[in-house]
């Protein structure tokens, strides 16, 4: 971290501390290392005349004083960014950056020809793309690092909703198998995962959101999976399936980029998730508005030409 942080920074990052319980998982949220954290604390200390961390243990816990600066950062951080849409809306102009979180079958879909579309209708908007998963991103966006998160809900492990935000519907996709080519059911057109009791399966790694669904998903079929494999990324998972001979079940968005190593068919019964764009309830900035407005017009326009 190079520069000098204004505390309007130093407050985002007491914020985070607060929120997610520790320098690490704020370090974590910020992108930025734990000892960064600490030394712009501590430098908000000073500006404060009084302690605001102290050691419990491994990690730190907030002061009294800590927690109601803690507390009173976040009316700040709203205030700020309603100034922002304030300021936005005087100049006429629909410009400023904007900050998405997305996850990835988005990203590789939809959310960048969105974006590259924006770019030549609003040239004034500079809009900044992250990769990260949901149990990220919304937390992320409680804090003020996102102005906008695209994330996932399944049916049959849905989403909680954390309260102050808006949720627009983008579009569904559903579940898919994904096999190894020379796999004996290769060439089904739909596949139950009771067919795949057997089988080593790889999965996200741990601890993510979507480890949990692909074991849960599998329990609910009375399958105690045999999962072998732990990786990141939908690349990764179909390079595991074609050379280790495991086999996976992935958001169908995600098959898009799977090779021709791999085949893919539908799980059934089906089992359908929902895609969402999600902001602050109170957030009003029209550069904002327009990210999600183009989000859903591709998001949709995906959902009726793409594969």
């Amino acid at each position: 971290m190079s520069g000098e942080l204004s505390n309007v920074e130093r407050l985002r990052m007491l914020h985070a501390v607060w929120r997610r319980g520790s320098l690490a998982a704020a370090a974590e949220l910020l992108h930025v290392t734990p000892s960064a954290i600490s030394q712009q604390l501590t430098k908000l200390e000073r500006e404060a005349g009084t302690g605001l961390l102290v050691r419990h243990g491994r990690g730190v816990r907030l002061t009294p004083a800590g927690l109601l600066l803690a507390q009173r950062s976040e009316r700040v951080l709203a205030e700020l960014r309603a100034a922002r849409a304030d300021l936005d809306s005087l100049t006429g102009e629909t410009t400023g950056v904007v900050e998405i979180g997305a996850i990835p079958s988005g990203v590789h879909t939809f959310i960048t020809p969105a974006l590259t579309g924006l770019a030549v209708r609003y040239p004034g908007i500079e809009v900044r793309l992250h990769e990260v998963e949901p149990e990220e991103a919304l937390p992320a966006l409680a804090d003020g690092v996102f102005d906008v998160v695209v994330v996932e809900s399944w049916e049959n492990l849905p989403l909680t909703r954390p309260p102050s935000t808006r949720w627009t519907v983008l579009r569904d996709d559903a579940a898919t198998i994904v096999l190894p080519a020379g796999h004996r059911l290769a060439g089904a057109d739909s596949i139950r995962a009771e067919d795949l009791a057997d089988e080593i399966w790889v999965a996200w790694a741990r601890p993510t959101l979507a480890n949990a669904w692909i074991r849960h998903t599998l329990r609910e079929r009375g399958i105690e999976p045999t999962v072998r494999h732990t990786v990141s990324g939908f690349g990764t998972q179909f390079a595991v399936v074609a050379g280790l001979g495991a086999v996976t079940v992935v958001p169908g968005m995600a098959t898009t980029i799977a090779p021709p190593t791999v085949v893919c068919a539908p799980l059934e019964p089906v089992l359908h998730r929902r895609l969402y764009a999600v902001q602050p309830h109170g957030e009003t900035r029209p550069a904002v508005a327009e990210c999600v407005a183009a989000l859903v017009e591709a998001a949709r326009s995906w959902g009726a030409s793409g594969s």
